[in-house]
């Protein structure tokens, strides 16, 4: 079941709801947790189309609520604009009102379930008294990833893919060096009281700057908040091969930072430009996902919280008008 309450609610303002959805960790269990989530609804009729965001390792909601630029609007406040409605999601450990199970309970493949859970939820019975006949699938870095992962598994649980923050070559030194920058997140006071256990993950103190930000167009202020608002998080999933997203037959728009440490440079993806980026990924998909790739100058790999954010939004809107509708 859901349950929501309106936080705002104007004749031409988006209509947000705080919502929690029951979900269970595998197939076969019952649905006994719990993931907390932010619906906006355009304020100017209603919509069949939702996007689901799917928010990236150690991130939650607030991914995709926050302005990386004070002076442009959010995603979610993007779309909502152009009349879809999002559904912003807190993963398992994410934010102050989603479960946290303990980290043994999770299977390979419950992050990718829950997502599963979530679009279904939003075709069959909605949430807040609203169900979408189409739902996109949005995901940053980890969050694409299991974007990614259902699609290939699961024909039809979504009727497109943005994935952003996630390419076909990443660079394995640097995921390899990020790895050192990881913590037991049961040892940060942040997490204190929240029950979380050894088996979750989190950012050591300043490495969000050093790994996720490119500095000349990050506001020190948002990357300040992005480390009092940092979630804790399990990696349980296997993560699909380049080689399966030939399965994928929704259309696909990839993006990434020219500037994302996680995957641009020597050793990794050449973000030069998107036609060489595009050329680096068709090279995995079938016709049928009409793949478009996009390289957003001067940005690193946390893309909604740079200055440069509304470059890409704008380019997922007009994608999303041309593919969804």
């Amino acid at each position: 079941m859901s349950t929501a309450g309106p936080t705002e609610r104007q004749d031409l303002e988006p209509l947000t709801f705080e919502v929690m959805i029951s979900v269970s960790l595998a197939p076969g269990l019952p649905a006994d947790y719990e993931v907390a989530g932010v619906l906006s609804l355009p304020g100017g009729g209603p919509t069949d189309t939702v996007q689901l965001l799917v928010p990236g390792g150690t991130y939650g909601s607030e991914y995709w609520l926050t302005r990386g630029d004070p002076d442009h609007p959010s995603y979610t406040e993007t779309m909502a604009e152009a009349g879809y409605a999002t559904l912003a999601v807190d993963r398992f450990g994410a934010g102050e009102r989603s479960s946290v199970p303990p980290s043994e309970a999770f299977r390979k493949d419950t992050h990718v379930h829950v997502v599963s859970q979530i679009a279904r939820r939003l075709r069959e019975h909605g949430v807040a008294g609203s169900r979408f006949g189409r739902v996109v699938l949005v995901g940053h870095s980890y969050g694409s990833t299991l974007a990614r992962s259902l699609a290939i598994r699961e024909p039809g649980a979504a009727d497109g893919l943005i994935l952003t923050g996630e390419c076909s070559k990443p660079d394995e030194a640097a995921f390899t060096q990020f790895e050192s920058v990881l913590c037991p997140a049961d040892q940060d006071p942040r997490f204190a009281g929240r029950g979380i256990d050894a088996g979750y993950y989190t950012t050591g103190p300043g490495a969000r700057e050093e790994w996720f930000y490119h500095a000349s167009t990050a506001d020190p202020e948002v990357i300040a908040a992005d480390e009092r608002t940092k979630a804790a998080d399990v990696y349980s999933e296997d993560f699909p091969m380049p080689t399966e997203n030939a399965a994928i037959r929704v259309p696909v728009l990839v993006v990434v930072g020219e500037y994302d440490r996680l995957l641009c440079g020597e050793g990794g993806t050449d973000s030069s430009s998107s036609t060489r980026f595009l050329e680096q990924e068709s090279q995995w998909y079938s016709p049928e996902a009409r793949l478009e790739a996009v390289v957003v100058p001067d940005t690193g790999h946390a893309l909604n919280l740079h200055r440069t954010a509304s470059r890409w939004f704008s380019v997922a809107r007009e994608w999303c008008d041309r593919h969804i509708g």
